[in-house]
């Protein structure tokens, strides 16, 4: 079995340019040292060994990054290091032609993977495995998060606007019916001097969500065409021309195709009858569904029984508080994942093999989105950029895109 080396302090992963290799750290006295990596295709690939994929190892100490691109044994060699700790990571696309070969199947992909934090002190025995990882193809993915809500005229803040598009990133027509979004547990960073990052960090092999909703339909009821999207709301308003709402809010959310309608005795939450409703399916928020302004991590997944799903007390919480729901990676389609600032990445929620970065806006309540970049246009089809790393491939937007990238 692949030697996978995970992560158990997550840190923000930075770009710089500049690496000075030589024989020594001149302050130190300590000696360089080499390091080999081995990229590897994922294991149902026909082929092992990854040649031409770009390594990119940056010091974590330092900020120094250097590029170099496997050989024909997936192998790359970094000489001259100063010994410390250090971000991974492997990226290569591959031609329709390239995957027909290699997985079956022809469609251009980009595949990567990435290993934070390592601390190599000492030259490895045998080179360090970089498993490539392939996003889910054929299927939905996250092409926008609203998520930092807006300012009211008073200067009040205003989080009703919230919204998540859906995009179908396939050459086919895909069904929504069935299809699950949920939010990750744990704060998106230093929120309050005590805030500390979610107890769940270290399994990087679950996720734990707070609250679930799930498209309704038996199966066929709600096709979505390719290079075409859907968009959940929390609340399915006009929001810019309704004054008991917030006239200052970017988005008009009235012909949404879902809602999370969160129904209660109070009738706090506000049902727009000519929008479906999402069904709730596990919740632990309050009158509505908000996800965090600070920065949420959010995941779509498919699984064959909700139910079956274990239940998870939120460690040193109170018996009372609700438990988190657990979740096999394995059964995640698409992640997406904001954090605070971009100092805050020891908060980080989603494993490195589901998401590999992170986003942040420039603060609260701006109008701010995060819309995923376009990778290219095929016979008029666009094709979003899926590497598994929010960091690559979404950006910061204002204002929001519903059902557009203008």
């Amino acid at each position: 079995m692949k030697n996978k080396i995970l992560a158990l302090s997550i840190l923000t992963l930075i770009t710089f340019a500049g690496f000075l290799p030589g024989a020594c750290d001149s302050d130190s006295g300590i000696s360089n040292i080499d390091l080999r990596f081995q990229v590897l295709f994922p294991d149902e690939f026909s082929e092992s060994l990854a040649p031409g994929a770009v390594v990119t190892l940056t010091s974590i100490e330092r900020g120094d990054e250097q590029n170099l691109t496997s050989d024909e044994n997936g192998l790359v060699l970094f000489e001259g290091l100063i010994p410390g700790r250090y971000d991974a990571r492997a990226e290569i696309t591959l031609s329709a032609e390239e995957m027909l070969t290699l997985a079956g199947y022809a469609e251009e992909v980009t595949l990567s993977t990435s290993l934070s934090n390592q601390n190599f002190t000492t030259e490895p025995d045998s080179p360090v495995e970089l498993a490539l990882r392939t996003s889910a193809l054929g299927n939905f993915v996250i092409k926008e998060v609203y998520y930092t809500g807006s300012r009211l005229p008073d200067g009040g803040n205003f989080f009703n606007d919230q919204f998540h598009e859906i995009f179908n990133n396939s050459n086919e027509v895909l069904y929504a019916d069935g299809l699950y979004i949920a939010d990750i547990y744990g704060p998106a960073g230093q929120i309050n001097p005590t805030t500390e990052p979610t107890p769940f960090q270290w399994d990087q092999e679950h996720i734990y969500l707070n609250s679930i909703w799930r498209v309704p339909g038996s199966g066929t009821d709600h096709p979505i065409q390719p290079g075409e999207s859907f968009i959940i709301a929390q609340t399915a308003q006009d929001h810019r021309d309704n004054p008991d709402l917030n006239p200052n809010s970017p988005v008009n959310l009235g012909d949404a195709d879902f809602e999370t309608y969160n129904q209660r005795d109070d009738d706090r939450d506000i049902d727009n009858p000519n929008v479906t409703n999402m069904e709730r399916i596990y919740f632990t928020g309050g009158f509505t569904w908000l996800v965090p302004v600070f920065g949420p991590a959010i995941v779509i997944f498919r699984v064959d029984d909700i139910d079956a799903l274990e239940q998870v007390p939120i460690p040193d919480f109170p018996p009372e508080f609700p438990p988190r729901i657990k979740l096999p990676i394995d059964h995640v389609i698409d992640a997406f994942e904001a954090l605070q600032n971009p100092q805050s990445g020891d908060f980080k929620r989603i494993p490195l093999d589901l998401d590999a970065g992170f986003v942040s806006a420039s603060g609260t309540y701006t109008s701010e989105s995060a819309r995923r970049k376009t990778d290219r246009i095929v016979d008029g089809r666009r094709i979003l950029r899926n590497t598994n790393n929010t960091s690559e491939d979404f950006e910061i937007i204002t204002p929001p895109t519903p059902r557009s990238f203008e």
